[in-house]
């Protein structure tokens, strides 16, 4: 058996967990209860090892598939030569009873995963249905027992509204549909052994679908691809983990970066590098909760000196090791559970919690105590060890005088004075001290022009080099210099390699890179050119608008983690970016605070959702806010 495409993946999931659905209805990855724990289908790491989930036509078809509206419920329809069969998949999401009206962070624990099979057209389909679940990344067998109702092991329930059969551990069915007939099948994960009838499973479908409508009315972006930015926005929010306000980076492990190769890493677990990206993303949009909850969650953290990557559920990242006896995606291997960047120093994560609570304040927050403490030992963390050598933003084994460390400790200082200024003039002081280090040492001659290199030892460039520009670090010549450099060395079209080294070893371009370089360009006035570049980025985007962490540019194909929120806010954010500049251009050369100021700043940011909220007709917010509630 062969991987699916990574591109054919849809995600559906419930703010705790995640699974991705094949072309063919198969859930190809789900990990219960949530998304760093083990897995209970993994066909997506070894097709005959680690369990899969189908229901499809017993005879020919075809599938088209798009989501419901703008919700996360997902359609899939087989069209055979005879019948329309409608397969729907979503896990059950509501808002905790006791949430405010504007909270969407709140959420009952539901746990379900709601499988639902309609025939549309035709008198009568044959349909075929397989749950082989693999516990344990496939490490153990399912032992399904029989219970009223269906099935159910030590923490998973199995109900469906037609008979069930065991055959070699797993649990299959053949079924008909009749016109106008519609049947479900019930993942549930919990201690609830009950077998729920039609009209409960048809109130959970209107529940769910009523919190995401909801939820969508406080995205009041509609501008340029309106469509994608809110698409986008979806797939972060179901990339949140609710009980404790963190976001994974991608909810799946081991998907390459190069193919059949050995680059395969854990990404299912919060990085507080993408800090102040999600908050400055998500303000910009409208969810103030969502960036509120996701600052909290990195305030809550006791370390004295921060950690790169943290659990989901906060504290400590499980060490990497390694799934020996999964053959990995495309058989790329090993297979990793774990990070071993967890203990790695990374100048820029202290800058980017800096940059984060900047924006806190300036859309309404408040620096208590608790989130002092939390600025004053990043920023002393920035002060003491700006000059040493870390491991990079790629997360390199080897440290370096990574230039983009020092250049990301310059603006997160700088952050830092806005913040606190009574403190002003020491930090200027220091970020004067690191430009000066930065130019110094960082500089190489190219084509008869000063160009930023990676680091303070190589001639490498690196396409991190682009946010020196972006966040207003150097000046417009270098910058343009820089840009030209990387763009020589790392881009094929709109397509942007991390560096020279992960070019050669033969990784896809990095998705997030290649929007790094549309921003710069919309940053010098390039408006033209950076619009032609995004158009031909979305024209990569899976047909159901989701991407992975990099693009082979040579076939297309989607490498590394999917689907990826860095690539997802990148996306969003460059949308934004051109969309402002082009209807307000003297915005377009601030650097990135001050734009971010200037466009939400403190009379809209802690209020964004409100504001939002008052601009729907009043009937329409009472009317979805009465069923989008658990009940």
């Amino acid at each position: 058996m062969k991987n699916c495409p990574i591109a054919d993946y849809a995600l559906i999931g419930n703010c705790e967990t995640a699974a991705l659905v094949n072309r063919d209805g198969g859930i190809d990855w789900l990990c219960l209860p949530g998304f760093d724990n083990p897995s209970l289908f993994g066909a997506l790491l070894d097709p005959e090892k680690g369990g899969s989930f189908f229901i499809r036509p017993a005879q020919e078809y075809r599938a088209e598939r798009r989501y419901r509206g703008e919700s996360a419920i997902l359609e899939t329809r087989f069209i055979t030569p005879a019948a329309t069969i409608l397969l729907t998949d979503f896990f059950v999401v509501a808002r905790s009873p006791h949430a405010r009206f504007y909270d969407f962070t709140s959420l009952r624990p539901t746990r379900k995963l709601v499988r639902r099979i309609q025939l549309e057209s035709g008198g009568r389909a044959l349909v075929q249905l397989a749950a082989r679940a693999r516990p344990d990344f496939g490490r153990r067998g399912p032992a399904w027992r029989e219970v009223s109702g269906g099935f159910a092991t030590l923490e998973t329930s199995l109900f469906a509204s037609f008979p069930l059969t065991i055959a070699n551990g797993d649990l299959e069915a053949e079924f008909a549909l009749t016109s106008g007939q519609a049947q479900f099948v019930i993942l549930d994960y919990g201690e609830e052994r009950k077998a729920p009838d039609k009209a409960e499973v048809e109130r959970w479908a209107a529940v769910t679908e009523a919190f995401w409508r909801e939820w969508n009315l406080f995205n009041y972006y509609e501008g340029a691809h309106r469509d994608l930015v809110r698409r986008s926005a979806v797939t972060l929010k179901l990339l949140t983990y609710a009980p404790s306000g963190a976001f994974v980076a991608a909810p799946t492990t081991s998907l390459p970066e190069v193919p059949g190769g050995e680059a395969n890493w854990d990404y299912r677990y919060t990085w507080l590098r993408d800090t102040s990206l999600f908050i400055d993303t998500m303000f910009r949009l409208g969810y103030s909760g969502e960036a509120k909850a996701f600052l909290d969650f990195v305030v809550r953290q006791k370390d004295e000196e921060l950690r790169p990557l943290y659990a989901i559920r906060g504290g400590e990242v499980p060490p990497e090791s390694e799934l020996a006896h999964l053959s990995g995606y495309g058989r790329a291997r090993p297979v990793r559970t774990g990070n071993r960047a967890r203990n790695q120093f990374q100048i820029d994560t202290f800058a980017h919690v800096l940059e984060a609570l900047f924006y806190f304040q300036h859309t309404g927050g408040k620096l208590d105590r608790r989130v002092r403490k939390q600025l004053e030992r990043s920023l002393d963390t920035l002060r003491r060890r700006w000059r040493e050598r870390d491991n990079g933003i790629w997360e390199s084994v080897e440290r370096r005088q990574y230039t983009y460390g020092k250049v990301m400790a310059w603006a997160g200082l700088a952050a830092a004075g806005e913040l606190l200024p009574e403190r002003r003039t020491e930090l200027e002081k220091t970020c004067a001290q690191i430009r000066d280090a930065v130019l110094n040492a960082g500089l190489r001659e190219g084509k008869g022009r000063n160009f930023l290199a990676a680091d303070y030892e190589s001639n490498e460039v690196d396409a991190s080099s682009l946010l020196a520009f972006t966040g207003d670090f150097l000046p417009l010549d270098l910058a343009r210099a820089t840009r030209e450099e990387i763009e020589h060395r790392l881009a094929e079209g709109a397509l942007v390699f991390r560096s020279d080294t992960f070019r050669a070893a033969g990784e896809g371009a990095f998705l997030l890179c290649s929007f790094w370089m549309i921003n710069h360009l919309i940053k010098e006035g390039e408006l033209g050119r950076a619009e032609s570049l995004l158009e031909e980025l979305l024209g990569k985007l899976s047909p159901l608008g989701l991407l992975a962490e990099e693009i082979d540019p040579a076939t297309g194909m989607f490498l590394g983690n999917f689907p990826q929120a860095f690539s997802h806010l990148g996306l969003i954010g460059t949308i934004l970016n051109l969309d402002l500049a082009k209807k307000r251009p003297e915005l377009a050369r601030l650097p990135d605070h001050q734009k971010f100021q200037r466009t939400v700043g403190a009379t809209v940011g802690a209020w964004a959702v409100v504001a939002g909220f008052f601009r729907v007709p009043k009937t329409l917010r009472l009317l979805v806010a009465s069923r989008s509630r658990w009940r």
